[in-house]
This record gives C-alpha cells, structure tokens and sequence, in this order.
C-alpha cells in the first residue's frame, strides 16, 4: 500500500501548483466532459473560478503527493453542518492504487464533528464518479441548474464509519 502525503493548499502554495492541478484536471475531463474549447481557453475560463475561489477562502484545496509529484487534488467547502466534496482529481496513473480510501481516511481527521451531510456533483457522463459516490453512500437526489451533473447528498457518518479506521 502506497503511503501518500496530504498537504493543505496555502496561498503562497497557489501559484506553485496551479498550472499542475489544471493539467490534471483537464487530462481526466478532456475524455468524460470535453468543453469544445481549447486547452488555453479553459485555462482562462478555470482560472478566473478557481484561483479567486481559494484566495477568498470559499474553498479548500488538499494536495496529494506521492513523494514530491503531486498525483491528485481534492477541492471542498463547508456549509453549516455540510461537507462539500467539489472535485477530486487524480493523475491516471495512481487511479485504483489505494489513494482514494488514504485520501478519505485522511479527511475524516480534518472535518468537523458536528458534520451532518455530505454533498457532490458528479457529471452525467462521468459514470465511474457516479459510482463512487453510489459507494460512499450518497444518494442521487436530483441535477444541478443547467442539467448536466447530478446531484448527491448522503449522511457524513456514513462516511466516517467507513474511513475513520
């Protein structure tokens, strides 16, 4: 079992790993959710959210690494008692390596107790996303405004019973 690191995005961190996360990002989508646009062009429409989003603090950012290569992200917020998962990205070749229970192990040290829910958006097309989160026990209970991910919601301590051993 691989041993990865979780590190906290700062904002002296975001210019660092930003062009990185976004190549993550837009390899995994390029095949589910292709945009029609440029690789430049999403860059500049992605940019203008994300950054501004983790400066101001409306988001988190977790870093994982496999030694010094960052393999993935995880981007989250909270809402009262609600735990926000908005995106999780990983390099393909560490899908199916064992990061994702590290990574959700690792989470459940870092929310907030009082957590009740937990919430995600998952493309249409992005079945495998679906799935996941079919498994960590959200429900579909509906889509997002311009139809094209649908929305989960289940129980945090579910997630916790799971993950926090």
């Amino acid at each position: 079992m691989n041993h990865f690191i979780f590190k906290q995005m700062k904002n002296e961190d975001i210019p660092i790993y930003t062009n990185e996360i976004f190549s993550i990002l837009a390899n995994n989508m390029r095949e589910i959710a292709p945009t029609g646009n440029t690789y430049e062009e999403d860059y500049k429409i992605w940019l203008k959210s994300a950054v501004p989003a983790w400066c101001e603090g409306k988001c988190s950012v977790i870093l994982i690494f496999d030694g010094d290569i960052l393999c993935g992200y995880f981007q989250y917020s909270f809402s009262d008692t609600t735990f926000r998962m908005e995106e999780i990205q990983f390099k393909p070749k560490y899908q199916g390596s064992g990061l994702f229970a590290e990574l959700y192990h690792h989470l459940t040290t870092i929310i907030p107790a009082d957590t009740k829910n937990v919430e995600a958006f998952a493309n249409k097309e992005n079945i495998k996303s679906q799935a996941i989160l079919k498994h960590l026990g959200l429900i579909n209970i509906g889509e997002n405004k311009n139809g094209r991910s649908y929305y989960f919601k289940g129980e945090y301590k579910k997630l916790l019973e799971r993950y926090s051993e």
